[in-house]
């Protein structure tokens, strides 16, 4: 590949494409292909283009450039958008069918970055007794970090991963 084509090819990071391969020993209805063809582009170098899924940053995708035909930026919808909102109106009216997003299915996973509240706190030591050997059970501080542990739950369970 020529350096200047390498060049061009940058201008495709952090955007989703469809990247279309040679073909190989597996066929793919649509839904899977989108699944597996369409990227976030992070790097594309001598080698290969690098992505992640779409909704799943932790789902990585290598493309070698040998195998790589073509790469097409997609346009990303979002249905909560007044001015797509009329686009997906618009397809429905034309086609007679009704618009089916490919992720409303799938929970967004946030960011690295975006951390629970509750992870950043610590959960409370128990103390230990101030007096004499006996063994025995500190019941406040049983509670204090039953309490902590219930809350974490809570905060998780109200965590929406569907959300952007």
């Amino acid at each position: 590949m020529k350096p200047r084509t390498l060049e061009h090819l940058q201008y495709f990071i952090g955007k989703v494409c469809s990247i279309v391969a040679t073909s190989m020993n597996r066929s793919f209805d649509e839904k899977i292909s989108r699944e597996h063809f369409v990227v976030i582009v992070r790097e594309i170098d001598i080698d290969g283009i690098w992505g992640t899924h779409p909704y799943n940053s932790d789902l990585v995708s290598f493309f070698s450039l040998d195998h790589v035909i073509s790469i097409h930026q997609e346009e990303v919808i979002d249905p909560t958008d007044p001015e797509h909102i009329g686009m997906i109106k618009e397809f429905e009216q034309v086609t007679g069918k009704k618009a089916q997003g490919d992720l409303k299915n799938s929970p967004a996973i946030p960011e690295k970055k975006e951390l629970l509240n509750i992870l950043k706190e610590k959960p409370p030591v128990p103390s230990s007794p101030s007096t004499g050997d006996s063994m025995f059970v500190d019941i406040e501080s049983l509670e204090r970090l039953a309490e902590d542990t219930r809350r974490a739950f809570d905060s998780y369970d109200s965590f929406d991963l569907r959300k952007p």
